[in-house]
């Protein structure tokens, strides 16, 4: 037995504590009668310079941009949010490793690079990125939610090959964030670090496993975040803190040496990805990280050879067909806010042009299953076996990978169960294959992407995903491979959401999912949908997301 993980967490906390510089911090006055929605402290706290608000409300496109014209230093920008990362770190608990003095000696590098040869590094220049805990930045410790990790030094030949990467591209590193154990669960929370809560609302969930990266992108404690996703980990986060969040199909992004809550398994692939306030921001990652100039190709075994492509929707201008999924998926039907966000981006739509159909979501709920099932068989060990180590005890909703380890499941996986499990997964794969493409005939051409819920809630009252599980709107995304971006439409109104009457639940779960819904709670959380392309249709798939936040822009 190793080191009780209550003494691992007071260790890790207290290098956390340390790495906080004290003025930083909210006065305790300021924070005894906060207010429910968090993301307006920063403005009304007092604690910050009108210069400070200003870097904290500008997009990333932007503050590299003023970066590039020297009418901002990298110093100042890194500064402003290293000091609202810790407000952040206050109101919701959102970061694990604090990395202030390397980020300030980068920026300051970068700035006098800048001055002495006139142009920038590259194109991401002096920008602050924050990191989900996952990437390994030596020497610090990449914890993954486990009391395993949380105090284990890393080495430079650990670093994770984004990372890398993004250094050469001119990103300054100054904080990692916060997972749930493993990062198996759709709300951030584990023994090491505590639990981060939601920023629009502090009784709710900040989502799972990017958890910290969403809480602190909404809390302007970053302009442009990383977080990863294997069955709904930067959709989640991204939905519950009105956020544009990119998962990529599988390939497009190097993901060599990120650290994984399941080692070995490439039954679901987990990818990276952007999350920010910002759309832009996201395109203009996407494209200085496949660049030629970067080449992730030749760092990442697994990343395709395929640079970022622009304007791929042609002709331009032309009017798009989407099919949607309004209200539930065959087994969870959303809140009533989300109907009511759907059928705003429908309209919007419709008034733009486009044209928007009713889409059948074929096998959506077996397909969750399946891929659910697929983590309690490959996972159990793998994670048991180092929880188990250091006595951590098992969360609610992590009950079925315990149950699936006592079983006998040591890491035993018999090859035909495995090739059972891989002929399910691609028949799902081409079975909507063919279902999309047959959305095409009479002169028209299939559909152009798919627009659903990123999840049944705006944003689910904390703990309530440990009872009522439920990723079946991202999931099945990760199953198919397909690339998907989420975007923020409106937030919940106690006038205009009320509980549904007349409904008939489509199971016990569905009724207590829908019973918890209270207009008057929920009041105030984001409504955020996402949008659906084919493999490797990335691209399309944010140029896409610009014409529907386009739309519902004007529709407002």
């Amino acid at each position: 037995m190793g080191q009780h993980y209550k003494d691992v967490a007071v260790q890790a906390l207290k290098r956390r504590e340390a790495a906080i510089p004290k003025e930083y911090l909210l006065p305790e006055e300021s924070i005894k009668n906060l207010p429910r929605n968090l993301t307006t402290v920063p403005k009304t706290s007092g604690h910050f310079t009108h210069g400070e608000l200003e870097i904290l409300e500008t997009n990333a496109e932007d503050i590299l941009f003023k970066i590039k014209n020297k009418l901002w230093t990298s110093v100042e920008v890194t500064k402003a949010f290293c000091k609202a990362s810790i407000v952040a770190q206050q109101l919701t608990n959102c970061l694990t490793e604090i990395l202030f003095p390397e980020a300030l000696a980068r920026a300051q590098f970068l700035d006098e690079y800048l001055e002495k040869n006139g142009q920038v590094i590259g194109p991401l220049h002096g920008l602050p990125i924050s990191l989900k805990d996952c990437m390994i930045t030596p020497p610090h410790p990449s914890s993954i939610g486990m009391a395993c990790y949380a105090n284990e030094a890393t080495t430079p030949e650990q670093e994770t090959v984004l990372v890398s990467i993004l250094a050469k591209l001119g990103a300054v590193f100054y904080v990692k964030t916060t997972v749930p154990v493993a990062m198996m669960m759709m709300e951030t929370i584990s023994n090491i670090w505590g639990e981060t809560n939601g920023a629009y609302h502090s009784g709710t969930s900040s989502g799972g496993s990017s958890g910290g990266e969403g809480v602190l992108l909404a809390m302007r404690g970053s302009p442009l975040g990383i977080g990863t996703d294997i069955g709904g980990s930067i959709r989640i986060p991204s939905a519950f803190n009105g956020l544009y969040g990119l998962k990529p199909t599988f390939g497009r992004f190097p993901v060599y040496g990120t650290k994984s809550g399941i080692s070995g398994q490439d039954f679901i692939y987990s990818n990276n990805g952007p999350m920010s306030r910002s759309l832009e921001a996201l395109k203009l990652y996407c494209s200085a990280v496949l660049s030629a100039e970067s080449s992730p190709w030749d760092l990442d075994p697994k990343c395709l050879p395929v640079p970022w492509r622009g304007n791929v929707i042609t002709p331009p201008g032309r009017k798009l067909r989407f099919g949607i999924i309004p209200d539930n998926d065959g087994e969870i039907s959303v809140h009533p806010p989300i109907v009511r966000g759907l059928a705003m981006t429908k309209k919007a739509l419709e008034a733009a042009g486009h044209e928007v159909f009713i889409w059948e979501p074929l096998n959506h709920p077996t397909m969750a299953q399946e891929m659910n099932s697929s983590f309690y068989t490959l996972g159990a060990a793998a994670i048991l076996e180092l929880t188990r180590e250091h006595d951590e005890p098992v969360f609610p909703s992590m009950k079925n990978y315990e149950e699936h380890y006592l079983k006998g499941e040591h890491g035993t996986l018999g090859p035909t169960k495995l090739r059972e499990m891989i002929t399910k997964r691609n028949a799902y794969q081409k079975e909507y294959l063919d279902a999309w493409l047959k959305t095409g005939g009479d002169g028209k051409g299939p559909m152009d992407g798919l627009i659903l819920p990123s999840s049944p809630w705006t944003a689910p009252r904390l703990g309530f995903t440990q009872e009522v599980f439920c990723v079946n709107f991202t999931g099945v995304f990760n199953i198919l491979d397909y690339p998907v971006c989420t975007f923020p439409v409106t937030f919940a109104n106690k006038d205009l959401d009320k509980k549904r009457s007349d409904w008939k639940p489509l199971n016990e779960k569905d009724a207590a999912l829908q019973a918890d819904y209270d207009p008057e709670f929920y009041h105030g959380t984001p409504v955020t949908l996402q949008c659906v392309g084919r493999r490797l249709e990335d691209e399309k798939v944010l140029e896409m997301t610009g014409i529907i936040a386009e739309a519902l822009k004007n529709l407002q």
